[in-house]
């Protein structure tokens, strides 16, 4: 996966990092995940059986848009 160097939106120079998903006394990289969300009563959304990857972020330094990528394990 090539890795932006310029944000799409001003063309300032853009850095890696990620997004924060937290639970209950624990801390996650945020994950993408195929199709529509589905509530569960236990867990708050139904995961079971979709893909999952985990997300990647970059921010542009300058004005401060995210752009996620989720790449294909592999």
């Amino acid at each position: 996966m090539a890795e932006p160097s310029t944000c799409p939106k001003c063309a300032g120079s853009m850095e890696r990092g990620f997004v924060v998903d937290r639970g209950y006394g624990s801390f996650a990289v945020a994950e993408w995940v195929e199709g529509e969300p589905v509530k569960s009563f236990m867990s708050g959304l139904n995961l079971r059986g979709k893909k999952k990857l985990k997300a990647w972020t970059w921010r542009c330094r300058r004005c401060g848009f995210l752009e996620s990528y989720a790449p294909d394990a592999g």
